[in-house]
């Protein structure tokens, strides 16, 4: 299971001043004990040999907080490995935002994303120019080994498995295999019903807006969905086509359906994901270069 707790923090410290080990601690809503945290691994460079600070936006009082966001079952000890950890400063080895992920031996893989207003780094980080970038592949081995234990826990059969990296994951009934993974819907009821329906905004060009945004963590493909609603595929299964922009190889309007992005299993192992940051925009506010626009960051 992944477990994204981002809502239920309400704050916390992590310390990497001794190499090879990040401790600390975070409280949480719907938790009367601290989550202690005693992990294998370092920061990213930005902030690699310090402490961080972290600030959530949930309240003190649990009863504040719908029941279906407590916690049980989140280890109030976690131990494993550090799996991406940067406040997303220069170098930008990983992002550019604040992002927290480790892999439990009892929960799994655990991810909090954050604003930059909600971290602080404490001390001073060894300079970037005296430490290696985290290892890609170390990653990739992590994300594997979740990945297989996840395919054993699930029970699936050897011969509907495949290999990413030193492990085997699922390969038969992806698209629940990724939603465990992914710990989110990548279409929730709420954006079912703010998305227009198809053609719907036909003829806008680039004053169309985009309500959704889905990106594969482990490739730089994203989707931007400005319309969408239910259709049939060929089985006669129900399935939601968008229609959109499609930032891939080149940028490019056109459509895609649900049901194909919950299956895709990226080059690393990962899901495809929803940016949970995401705020509606234009079509030319996000590649102007298309509509006319001069060419900003997105």
């Amino acid at each position: 299971m992944a477990w994204r707790p981002t809502q239920n923090l309400i704050e916390g410290e992590l310390d990497n001043t001794v190499p090879g080990k990040v401790t600390g601690w975070m409280r949480f809503t719907g938790l009367e004990e601290k989550v202690t945290l005693d992990l294998e691994g370092n920061f990213h460079r930005d902030i690699r040999g310090a402490k961080i600070h972290l600030r959530g936006d949930a309240y003190e009082d649990p009863a504040d907080v719908d029941s279906d966001d407590h916690l049980d079952g989140l280890a109030l000890h976690q131990t494993g490995k550090v799996g991406d950890i940067t406040a997303g400063l220069p170098p930008r080895d990983y992002g550019n935002r604040p992002y927290v992920e480790w892999y439990g031996d009892e929960n799994g893989r655990v991810v909090l994303e954050l604003e930059p207003v909600q971290i602080e780094v404490i001390g001073t980080p060894i300079p970037a120019i005296e430490s290696d970038p985290i290892s890609r592949d170390e990653q990739c081995r992590n994300i594997a080994e979740f990945l297989g234990n996840l395919a054993q826990e699930m029970d699936i059969p050897q011969e509907n498995v495949i290999s990413v990296g030193e492990k085997t994951v699922v390969q038969a009934n992806k698209r629940a295999a990724n939603n465990r993974i992914r710990g989110m819907k990548l279409l929730t009821a709420e954006l079912r019903r703010k998305l227009p329906p198809l053609y719907s905004q036909d003829g806008k060009g680039g004053k169309a807006v985009a309500y959704l945004k889905l990106f594969a963590p482990s490739s730089s493909w994203s989707w931007y969905a400005v319309e969408g609603e239910p259709v049939m595929d060929d089985s006669g299964e129900e399935d939601f086509r968008f229609f959109g922009l499609v930032d891939g190889h080149v940028k490019e309007l056109g459509y895609f359906s649900l049901a194909e992005l919950e299956s895709v299993i990226g080059p690393m192992g990962l899901p495809i994901e929803r940016d949970l940051h995401w705020q509606p925009k234009t079509l030319e506010e996000i590649a102007p270069e298309m509509f006319g626009g001069k060419e900003e960051d997105n």
